[in-house]
């Protein structure tokens, strides 16, 4: 290695620590942020040693000698700032002739910034950064401080993410779509994201839209324990982080969490008091209409992130996102419907994928297990004289009577219109004799039931989750053990404390819910699903399905199932043909599980405003048959 070229390695580390990309000039893009340009070509032939560029403009050069050569001497100087001066008329420029000028043998750095009259070199032996120099140039551009992401701390999928979407703004897309299987870290790169945007790009303050409370507490939780900032300090404790719980945003809030339900409550000037997981559905049954004098203005955002975005951004709430006309607005999905795509002009500036996910390692894959039985496949009878636990879904009303005639039903019925008990108790006595014996049968797995594999059964509603309850504490032995099975629904209470137990305690191995926990929520340690519920919505499905495929590492995973050794995969138990049944996606708003509520006069209104999907009547026929 010649004495210049290892001049030349300590410089191309000075400007990488600076947050700097160096580059030749073959490989240069315009799209790039902050490169230094190797022999960048000039006029006349010139060459500079390294040509500056923040944000596709020209800034600077550097003279690079080696390390013998006396970087005061006039002439080094004098050389370079005539390539400041020989700029092709190609390029564009901050300024002409280019302000700043670095002298450097790989010993040190003299720097003079030409925009100072009477301005000398002063030795400074480093690089500035490009926030430094946008502030020291005065440059407008809300996006030249941005240093180039480093790969240091992020997947490859999440450095692409942030990558292509600094190139998408800078280049003058408002909008973009993050699509980022579930379990590759969607929330870390929004992080990721913000933080940037808020300490490099001169934005004030982001509104990160979650679709419902408990994920809110969790996104809150990801900006706690974010690191990776300059100085290594935690997130929020260099900006504001603020939940929406009251009627007060806090002054120093850069980062606000809500639901777009609890903001539009806040524009309105509603209180806001409660902190409850049942008062946030995607769908609405009343108008949306901004009052007169909302409590934020306009541009009170900058950035708008939206979680789940093909959920919970569409019909009238939308109305509420184009209130802040100023934002830039990113989106966070797993599972993209077409409208979602249009709504972010199909700027899709990542697309990881779960297969691509399972072969990267980010996440394992799925084992089917089916489960048959005569009634879920073929239907079944119910017989005169037959006891029958009658539920009223709309009141709750519970009463047991004797069936007076003979009927028969589908297997389509079956755990929709009828639950039938005997049916989730020999589900769930064929996982249990299966669990140990076909599934979990690696020799360093003790069958031990008191470490039965987390488990989590998706049921159809509120009654069929207590049933699931009830039976599986009967088939497993724990009839006087509150904790073996729980149910994590929106009327169990604190969900937030029932997550977290189910994702570290021993003692909690089996969880039973609706939609609480099909998306979003993170418990790695999940190693079965059991679906008693068919899901004919291709989205839902993938979100409930990316439960189980979270990755843990293997002293983590024994901490809570002491008798296993690794995860390398989940299984799906699919006692209702889940997984061969055809999938559909729904319209955006559309509700997407079995659990919404609407009175007759909620009804009414909706048919009024013209509010219901095609088919919705067909479908509430099937629902109350």
């Amino acid at each position: 290695m010649t004495p210049e070229e290892k001049a030349r390695v300590k410089i191309d580390r000075w400007f990488e620590d600076a947050g700097w990309e160096v580059t030749d000039r073959d490989h240069y893009t315009p799209a790039a942020t902050a490169v230094a340009i190797r022999e960048g070509l000039l006029e006349n032939n010139l060459e500079a040693d390294y040509f500056l560029f923040i944000n596709g403009k020209a800034v600077g050069v550097l003279e690079a000698k080696r390390k013998e050569v006396d970087i005061t001497a006039d002439y080094v100087a004098e050389q370079a700032e005539h390539y400041t001066r020989a700029v092709p008329c190609c390029y564009q420029t901050h300024f002409n002739p280019l302000p700043l000028v670095y002298l450097s043998n790989g010993e040190s750095v003299l720097f003079k910034n030409q925009e100072k009259e009477d301005s000398a070199y002063d030795e400074i032996n480093r690089i500035h950064s490009p926030k430094e120099i946008v502030k020291m140039l005065g440059i407008e551009d809300q996006f030249a401080g941005l240093p180039v992401v480093k790969k240091r701390g992020l997947r490859d999928c999440q450095f692409e993410a942030i990558t292509e979407l600094e190139k998408s703004f800078r280049t003058g897309q408002n909008r973009a779509l993050m699509v980022l299987a579930t379990g590759a870290g969607k929330t870390y790169t929004a992080v990721t994201a913000a933080y940037r945007f808020l300490n490099y790009a001169k934005m004030r303050r982001v509104l990160f839209l979650v679709d419902r409370n408990n994920l809110g507490k969790q996104a809150e939780g990801e900006f706690g324990t974010y690191r990776l900032t300059e100085t290594g300090d935690p997130f929020n404790t260099i900006f504001g982080v603020s939940r929406l719980k009251s009627a007060v945003i806090p002054k120093d809030a850069n980062v606000v969490i809500s639901t777009i339900q609890r903001l539009f409550a806040f524009l309105k000037g509603e209180p806001i008091t409660t902190d409850n997981d049942d008062d946030e559905e995607s769908g609405t049954t009343e108008d949306i209409i901004l009052p007169p004098n909302p409590a934020l203005p306009q541009d009170y955002f900058d950035l708008i992130v939206i979680d789940e975005c093909h959920r919970s951004i569409y019909g009238n709430w939308k109305k509420v996102l184009e209130y802040f006309n100023t934002a830039r607005l990113i989106g966070l999905t797993a599972t993209p419907v077409p409208e979602t795509k249009a709504f972010f002009n199909n700027n899709i500036v990542v697309n990881y994928t779960l297969e691509k996910s399972i072969v990267d390692g980010v996440n394992v894959g799925a084992r089917i297990y089916r489960i048959k039985t005569q009634e879920t496949e073929n239907g079944g009878a119910i017989r005169v004289g037959d006891k029958l636990r009658q539920v009223t879904r709309y009141t709750g009303k519970v009463e047991t009577i004797t069936n007076r005639e003979s009927q028969n039903y589908t297997k389509e019925e079956l755990n929709r219109s009828i639950i039938n008990p005997a049916q989730i108790k020999l589900i769930l006595q064929i996982y249990k004799d299966a669990v140990y014996s076909e599934m979990f049968i690696e020799p360093q797995r003790e069958p031990n039931f008191g470490y039965l594999p987390k488990t989590l059964i998706f049921a159809l509603n509120e009654a069929h989750a207590n049933n699931i309850v009830k039976i599986a504490k009967e088939v497993f032995g724990k009839d006087n053990d509150d904790k073996f099975v729980q149910k994590i629904t929106y009327s169990s209470g604190d969900s937030d404390a029932l997550i977290r137990s189910f994702r570290n305690d021993k003692e909690f191995r089996i969880a039973v819910t609706c939609t609480l926990v099909a998306t979003g929520t993170d418990v790695k340690p999940l190693e079965v699903l059991i679906f008693m519920r068919d899901v004919r919505s291709e989205p839902l499905y993938i979100q409930m399905k990316g439960r189980g495929t979270r990755t843990i590492g293997d002293d983590v995973l024994r901490n809570v199932t002491p008798n296993a050794f690794s995860k390398d995969s989940f299984f799906l138990v699919d006692a209702v043909g889940v997984t061969e049944s055809e999938k559909t996606v729904p319209a955006p708003g559309e509700d997407e599980g079995p659990t919404e509520t609407i009175t007759l006069k909620k009804l009414l209104e909706r048919m009024t405003h013209g509010e219901l999907p095609d088919g919705y009547f067909k479908l509430l026929a099937a629902r109350l048959a």
